[in-house]
């Protein structure tokens, strides 16, 4: 039992031993920063969706007729009473400025102007945001007197990249305002 051979065939099986182990704990970490990113990816997409429900539900609430003021694929601009205070609102949601903290080159900020005063809505992760415009029919329309409901295609990216890409999440949902109908 004491001949060499016995040790070179112990140390090449704990050196196999040990590159299997460094290579299963890599591969646990790599998936484990991908499913983090998916599941970080899926937060914002619903939280943004949600947002955007919200505030696009209420246009024209309390504000008379032609609520909307702009529109068109990358931004809209309407009013309504916000907080429910009896004060007509003016809220603008477009696309803002590249985002900061992020290595994805596509990556955007998408912005709510209410009154003047800037909020953010995502502060990265958007790559694409586009509105298009229907009227009573379904039928696509640019005037702003004819809309009734509104279409947002909607993705939201990873900051860093996964494998050579950037995940990404992308839907489309329509919101239809009660005070457009």
């Amino acid at each position: 039992m004491n001949h060499p051979i016995y040790y070179l065939i112990g140390i090449v099986i704990g050196i196999s031993i040990i590159l299997i182990l460094i290579r299963l704990t890599s591969f646990v970490s790599d998936e484990n920063i991908k499913a983090i990113e998916e599941e970080k990816l899926m937060m914002n997409y619903v939280t943004t969706q949600e947002i955007l429900e919200y505030h696009l539900k209420k246009t024209g609430y309390r504000a008379g007729n032609h609520p909307i003021l702009e529109a068109d694929s990358q931004k809209i601009k309407f009013v309504c009473d916000d907080n429910n205070d009896g004060i007509i609102d003016t809220l603008e949601i477009k696309l803002g400025e590249s985002a900061i903290n992020s290595e994805n080159p596509f990556d955007y900020k998408l912005i709510l102007i209410k009154n003047g005063n800037q909020e953010i809505i995502a502060s990265e992760g958007v790559t694409r945001f586009k509105l298009d415009f229907f009227d009573v029919n379904g039928n696509p329309t640019n005037e702003k007197m004819f809309i009734k409901y509104i279409r947002i295609s909607l993705r939201i990216s990873s900051s860093i990249q996964i494998e050579g890409n950037y995940l990404f999440f992308e839907s489309q949902f329509l919101i239809k305002p009660r005070n457009l109908a």
